[in-house]
């Protein structure tokens, strides 16, 4: 019997531990095409084997058949979270093999700050704001993810990866006094493209290394979340040694029966 498959959604229903949830994926394909931070390696992808080389070159009997892709990326592709040795020094700062699980599955909330002009920079009182107007707690150990509509320029690589707005110190300070381990944008960083090719400080990755906390870079659909308080998993690859790793991220909301 063939089993249907059914076909992708970005958002889709499904039962999950016994309810019925609404789960939002959270990360961009990866191709060749990929906007690309300035001084990282480009996506390369190529057919390494294809169906009819299998076949001639007696790896396979007809007729069966397989194919295999070849990937070389910089593990700070697409949509990734980076680890503490991205921004820290010591050697004995924790790679992504080595982080913990529990900060993969998370409670999470997101934010909407898609009212920043490019280059501007989100503050502790946009947070206050946010707060406010959602009614959301921060829980201990949780993911902080925010929606600027940066995500809507993937497609123009030269677009996006430019003028998009960012957290200051102190805002990146307050969330993570409120219980953030990881702090998410849908853009190149969290960090303002003023801080990143102007100022090159970048004080929201400061406050990562400072307090040993993680964050996401390029996230999708943020703001198809149906509820700004979820449930997070974004399991990254485990690259040993690596200081960060792409991964596929949903946002789970249990549906209010």
């Amino acid at each position: 019997m063939i089993v249907e498959c059914p076909s992708f959604k970005i958002q889709t229903e499904i039962n999950f531990m016994d309810k019925k949830c609404i789960v939002t994926d959270l990360s961009h394909d990866i191709s060749k095409d990929d906007p690309v931070f300035v001084g990282h390696q480009k996506t390369i992808m190529w057919d390494h084997l294809t169906h009819e080389e299998t076949q001639k070159m007696g790896l396979t009997k007809p007729p069966y058949s397989y194919k295999v892709v070849g990937i070389t990326i910089c593990d700070h592709t697409g949509t990734h979270v980076d680890a503490i040795n991205h921004v820290v020094t010591e050697p004995d700062a924790l790679s992504i093999d080595r982080l913990p699980l529990e900060w993969f599955m998370t409670p999470g909330v997101w934010f909407d700050f898609s009212h920043k002009e490019p280059n501007s920079y989100i503050t502790r009182a946009d947070i206050d704001e946010a707060l406010e107007k959602t009614g959301v707690t921060i829980k201990p150990q949780s993911v902080v993810l925010y929606y600027t509509g940066w995500y809507k320029k993937w497609k123009d690589r030269y677009e996006y990866i430019k003028n998009y707005p960012g957290l200051d110190r102190e805002a990146t300070e307050y969330l993570s006094d409120l219980g953030a381990v990881i702090i998410g944008a849908d853009a190149p960083s969290i960090d303002s493209y003023h801080e990143v090719k102007v100022v090159m400080v970048q004080p929201a990755h400061i406050v990562c290394r400072e307090r040993r906390i993680l964050n996401i870079e390029n996230l999708a659909n943020v703001d198809l979340i149906p509820s700004h308080e979820f449930w997070y998993v974004g399991l990254p690859l485990k690259f040993r040694g690596a200081t960060g790793s792409p991964f596929r991220g949903v946002a789970i909301v249990p549906v209010e029966e």
